[in-house]
């Protein structure tokens, strides 16, 4: 008998600039087993893009959002600088 299959692991994705939009939900969001589920961020041009790119992800204002519905999350990803 073959297992049910798994539901995606829902990730929520912090920074949307060029670690976040480029490397990060593009991998995210290939089928490997993940879902992006929520990224966060404040800009409004990054917010568009978001919306165009991967209109499935919920757009969060803050990390402290992802932190308050930590249980509709199974992973984060940090793509901040390091400065912040």
């Amino acid at each position: 008998m073959t297992p049910a299959p798994h539901p995606p692991s829902r990730v929520a994705l912090i920074g949307y600039a060029l670690a976040g939009a480029a490397f990060h939900a593009p991998l995210i969001a290939t089928p490997s087993g993940l879902r992006l589920a929520a990224v966060v961020t404040a800009s409004p041009e990054r917010r568009a893009r978001l919306a165009v790119e991967h209109p499935e992800a919920q757009v969060l204002d803050s990390p402290e959002q992802v932190f308050d519905r930590a249980e509709e999350y199974d992973l984060v990803v940090i793509a901040t600088p390091n400065r912040t």
